[in-house]
């Protein structure tokens, strides 16, 4: 029968692709529809860059969770015979003493790190200036440097998980998107698209992004799309902005919302971005452009915290999409009412900090296995008063 599969996956990004990449590993028949390419260029997971850590604050399940991705980021590194992971470091800066009550994320960070065995370095204004020279040490006092960290190249790592799908026998299909399912008697049976296909499987999960509650609408009081402001700048002095100089960094971040990254051979550009709340927008209709007024608050943070950068010619800009869940949590579940159907999204805006366990996660979630980490991310009731709870990202009054 035509377009018939076990599994049928809707989405290509981090989470899809992941997800095939397992389900495939454990022989099942898998089929995956993308609505354009892969990686597609308005994605989440399509970047140059994102940022790996364990720095969770107080959240141990995270921190034991990233821990175990790094090492799994590094297995993919060997497995593709590419340096897709950079393990640059990640270091925390704080405008006041690790100990005070405005750093309680870095200080639960620190603690973690210490406690599991890491070898950290403990900053003042003196070694900041002294390892990380591109920084204002007048602004920012304490913090740490963490080397098991880094980053890994998001765009690059989905084409190489993509190949590699393929290299198992997944059926990727780009240029389909996901419309209608058909349901018979409580069980989905299949899944008809805006072209005009009809794709039937066993079980179909639904991993499309920001798009997840537009095709599950019961999922919209628990999630939505958010976008967050992204910047490339070119400087032309790269002395004290590449790695070991300059690693992954996080500016005052959980009252901020600051981060970037080294300088990158590839492009000759720093990023910069912004981890608050962000923006409601809509995955299709919304244009996604940066306003003036984020340029100019994006130049203040540089000329007051990295003055070398202040000047350099912004070439880039993007507003990277998050499917937010109220609470900050995955959403990696099997449907409450609907048979052969699960959801795997709700990013959040560091699902692919955890791209090496979204695929099991999912496939134990759809073969009914148990697993560590997936009852947090389980079919949950949220409201508007539930907290977004990752600590790193600055959230007025924590909810989103």
């Amino acid at each position: 029968m035509k377009n018939l599969s076990d599994i049928l996956i809707i989405g290509g990004g981090i989470f899809g692709i992941t997800s095939a990449v397992e389900l495939a590993k454990r022989k099942y028949k898998v089929t995956l529809i993308n609505p354009d390419s892969i990686p597609h260029h308005l994605a989440a997971s399509t970047d140059i860059t994102k940022a790996v850590r364990m720095e969770y604050g107080s959240d141990k399940e995270y921190f034991r969770m990233a821990e175990i991705c790094i090492n799994g980021l590094h297995e993919w590194n060997d497995l593709f015979k590419e340096e897709i992971y950079h393990e640059v470091g990640f270091l925390m800066l704080c405008k006041d003493k690790l100990e005070s009550v405005a750093h309680t994320y870095e200080m639960d960070s620190y603690q973690n790190l210490i406690e599991a065995g890491y070898t950290t370095q403990r900053l003042n204004s003196a070694s900041i200036s002294e390892n990380f020279p591109a920084i204002n040490p007048e602004l920012y006092i304490d913090g740490n440097f963490n080397p098991k960290a880094g980053y890994v190249k998001s765009g690059r790592l989905v084409e190489k998980l993509a190949d590699y799908a393929r290299s198992l026998g997944v059926n990727i299909i780009q240029g389909h998107t996901a419309h209608k399912f058909i349901v018979d008697k409580g069980h989905l049976t299949a899944v008809k698209t805006r072209e005009g296909e009809t794709y039937q499987s066993g079980h179909t999960i639904v991993a499309a992004g920001a798009n997840t509650p537009f095709l599950l609408p019961e999922l919209q009081p628990y999630m939505k799309a958010t976008g967050h402001p992204v910047f490339w700048l070119k400087p032309t002095n790269i002395a004290h902005l590449t790695s070991p100089h300059l690693p992954v960094f996080t500016a005052d971040i959980s009252n901020s919302g600051w981060y970037g990254f080294p300088i990158t051979s590839e492009h000759g550009v720093v990023k910069v971005a912004k981890h608050t709340n962000g923006l409601d927008v809509h995955p299709d209709h919304d244009d996604r452009q940066i306003t003036d007024a984020e340029i100019k608050d994006m130049r203040n943070f540089l000329k007051s915290s990295i003055p070398s950068l202040f000047s350099a010619p912004l070439v880039f800009t993007r507003r990277c999409l998050y499917m937010d869940t109220l609470d900050g949590h995955f959403w990696i579940d099997n449907h409450p009412e609907i048979q052969g159907l699960s959801v795997s999204s709700g990013g959040s805006g560091h699902g692919l900090k955890m791209a090496p366990l979204l695929g099991e996660m999912t496939a134990d979630v759809v073969e009914v296995k148990a697993n560590p980490f997936t009852e947090r991310f389980r079919w949950r009731h949220l409201t508007q008063k539930t907290q977004q709870v990752e600590e790193a990202r600055c959230v007025t009054n924590r909810k989103l």
